[in-house]
């Protein structure tokens, strides 16, 4: 009885790391893939694809990402898990309604769309949405 449990243990081992393993890591290789510390992205072949590609958004969208509400009483600060953001709509679609600015900013880049800034940052030779203000 032993041994089958062993034995099954091990062709289920080697399934999951033959199989499953690369399929997972598919995605995170694919929005890597490109850029890193030696060879940074550049901004404009960034951008394109961070409108159009809800997976490669999410990807390079920082968990969590710090969103920034401007009201009466000031700023506020606060963290959304990639749970709470991952399904909106994507900067694209948003920029189609309401027009888009770009400007480069010290330490990053800024996308103007409508009441909200989007805030990017080079991280690790990757270009990364950090910040949302509104």
């Amino acid at each position: 009885m032993f041994f089958f449990l062993l034995a099954g243990l091990l062709v289920g081992g080697m399934w999951y790391s033959t199989r499953l393993l690369p399929t997972l890591s598919k995605g995170v290789q694919s929005v890597r893939r490109g850029c890193g510390p030696n060879a940074p992205e550049a901004f404009e072949a960034f951008l394109p694809r961070f409108q159009s590609d809800r997976m490669f958004a999410n990807a390079r969208t920082a968990d969590p990402l710090e969103k920034v509400l401007n009201g009466l009483d000031g700023a506020v600060s606060s963290k959304v898990p990639r749970t709470e953001y991952r399904s909106q709509e994507l900067l694209g679609e948003v920029a189609k309604k309401h027009g888009m600015s770009v400007r480069q900013e010290a330490g990053g880049m800024e996308v103007e769309s409508g009441p909200v800034t989007y805030r990017f940052r080079l991280q690790r030779g990757c270009w990364e949405l950090w910040q949302a203000e509104s």
